[in-house]
């Protein structure tokens, strides 16, 4: 934050040698508004993160917050909005008071003015965080999605399905949101999590799990702990998950894999399935069951028992274990899935069933007091898997998703012990001896080692390496560089086919996919799908105003009671046309009409 500080003291010194013409005011002005969006854009996305605007924050502007729970958040989005009231505020200010001063003409005073004015933005934390993600690094952009399937072999590994064992195992696999090592520590917060704890001296441990780089948040965690792979935006590459039913499809994951082992998989959240295309995301790698917020609310007995995010844990983890029953009793190989909610945001909620068990009695807003909550229904959760009769041949995987946030108000005693902070990684197996792994992993570690704990003989999945094996993980540098192996595994469906229109049913399908609208198309020079770019769900992203050469703009238009499209040719030429009934408009007329 001292940057952002120093940043806008060198904007405030640089105004004060600006010759102060009309025009001159005017266009210092729409700089200051542009340096409030970038600033109130950084502080919020500071608060979250820890780390101003990363991977995570980058992700959400493109593919949108659908299913978001904002009541909790509510004090720093009203912050954000008064400080873009004063961000309009500041340069009509600086225009009134500077248009009646003194026109300064002295050469010193232009350059001053343009050191500052040029410092304020090169200081500004913002452009080191982007410059950090990689979007100034040339390799990368002159690669883009050029990668060959050689280049992806030499960084990514998909494995055999060899097994160790006549028979694998079920698993089960609890991801505990922003639920990090840290808190087990007896020393950072006693009798915090006795639950976990107990369970941590019964199972293998994975003691030195860190964050790997591209997974500081949920479905980044997912991807990393399942895929091998950091989740890395495209600048619009991942939208697929929004607007269209595939989700990361080039990546191979533990769903995949195991889907070929002939395991029935499910995915149960208590969160809305929309909200960072966690349901594509199960979709697409392979999962036959998939239940969020949407189909779990309507089954609850009481209908009002739901927070901003969705289901309270106690309601959740009883759906958990009533698919366990069902799908232990279908004879064949599992995996059952799921994410809590309750320790999420900057003070978590209290399910019902802990009002009488808090950790801060004087304090219900403490977040720890929701970390001990989960802590007791993990632990009841856990016990009554265990004591099932089908039990047998199961595995029990427990992980943190990501590190906590920024914004989780016992970040300040986190960021006390951060050499100590690691992912939580624990391994419940019958048929395996208590112990602690000490080899430094990280993320993308998580789904090899599980693979070769429930039975497959595997030392690597994607970028990830089996901490049982003599392979190093791959550091943040590495993953880094090879980013544009990561990114290339989003994909747009190709127009070689054409667009079909569905008029009836107010459908788009570009090779067999449903296609939602709005919708913008960037094409390339030669024709394949560059880019498919979506409006968020809030409908606040106006994709009009994304419109550029070489594109189709697609929406349905109530007044023409059909599709309307908008094709900027390669010249910037506007050409519309409207869809009034069932057809397909072929690629040889798309690239005909921007040409």
């Amino acid at each position: 934050m001292n940057f952002l500080i120093a940043s806008f003291l060198l904007l405030i010194f640089s105004y004060l040698f600006l010759k102060k013409t009309k025009i001159n005011l005017v266009v210092f002005g729409i700089f200051v508004f542009l340096y409030s969006v970038i600033s109130v854009t950084y502080i919020i996305s500071n608060y979250f993160t820890g780390n101003g605007v990363d991977e995570s924050v980058i992700y959400h502007l493109f593919y949108g917050l659908g299913g978001a729970g904002f009541g909790a958040d509510a004090g720093i989005i009203i912050l954000g909005a008064i400080l873009l009231i004063i961000g309009i505020a500041l340069p009509i200010g600086f225009y009134y008071f500077g248009k009646n001063k003194e026109i300064k003409t002295n050469v010193y005073y232009k350059g001053l003015f343009g050191v500052f004015f040029i410092s304020a933005f090169i200081f500004h934390p913002i452009f080191k965080n982007i410059y950090d993600l990689g979007y100034f690094d040339l390799n990368n952009v002159v690669k883009g999605k050029l990668v060959s399937k050689e280049d992806i072999e030499k960084v990514y590994f998909v494995p055999e399905a060899k097994k160790k064992t006549e028979k694998t195992k079920n698993i089960i696999y609890l991801y505990l949101e922003s639920f990090e090592k840290t808190y087990l520590d007896e020393d950072v917060f006693p009798d915090l999590t006795p639950n976990l704890n107990k369970l941590r001296k019964e199972a293998i441990s994975f003691e030195n799990l860190k964050m790997a780089y591209g997974t500081s948040w949920t479905i980044a965690g997912m991807v990393g702990s399942q895929c091998g792979s950091p989740l890395i935006n495209s600048g619009g590459g991942g939208n697929s998950m929004h607007g269209i039913e595939d989700f990361l499809p080039g990546a191979f994951c533990l769903g995949d894999f195991l889907k070929k082992q002939n395991y029935n998989l499910s995915y149960i959240g208590g969160a809305n399935l929309s909200f960072a295309g966690k349901g594509n995301f199960y979709k697409t790698h392979s999962f036959d069951n998939i239940l969020g917020r949407e189909k779990l609310e309507p089954k609850l007995k009481n209908k009002d028992y739901i927070n901003d995010w969705g289901l309270y844990d106690d309601s959740l983890f009883d759906f958990v274990f009533e698919e366990y029953e069902r799908l232990s009793e279908t004879g064949q190989n599992f995996g059952l899935f799921t994410l809590n909610l309750d320790t999420h945001g900057s003070e978590g909620v209290i399910s019902e069933s802990c009002k009488n068990y808090l950790y801060d009695s004087q304090n219900e807003k403490n977040i720890l007091n929701s970390y001990h909550c989960v802590d007791k229904l993990v632990g009841e959760l856990v016990e009554k898997i265990r004591n099932h009769k089908n039990f047998k041949n199961t595995t029990i995987v427990i992980t943190s998703d990501h590190y906590a946030m920024k914004h989780n108000n016992s970040y300040d005693t986190l960021e006390k012990n951060k050499d100590k902070r690691r992912n939580l990684f624990l391994v419940l197996d019958s048929d395996s001896e208590a112990q602690k792994i000490e080899k430094e992993g990280t993320t993308l570690d998580i789904g090899a080692s599980t693979l070769s704990l429930i039975g497959f003989d595997v030392d690597k999945l994607g970028a990830g390496v089996n901490l049982f094996s003599n392979l190093e993980t791959n550091s943040e540098s590495y993953l880094k560089k090879n980013r544009n192996i990561f990114e290339s595994f989003w994909s747009y469906p190709s127009l070689k086919n054409g667009i079909d229109f569905d008029l009836e049913n107010k459908k788009i399908k570009i090779e067999g996919k449903d296609i939602q609208f709005p919708a913008l198309i960037y094409l390339s020079d030669n024709g394949d799908t560059k880019q498919i770019l979506w409006t968020d769900d809030a409908g606040e992203l106006d994709l009009r105003t994304l419109i550029k050469n070489n594109s189709i703009f697609i929406d349905y238009c109530e007044e023409n009671k059909g599709f309307c499209l908008n094709f900027k040719t390669k010249y910037g030429e506007n050409i519309s046309q409207n869809i009034s009934e069932n057809k397909n408009i072929s690629y040889e007329e798309i690239l005909q009409k921007l040409k």
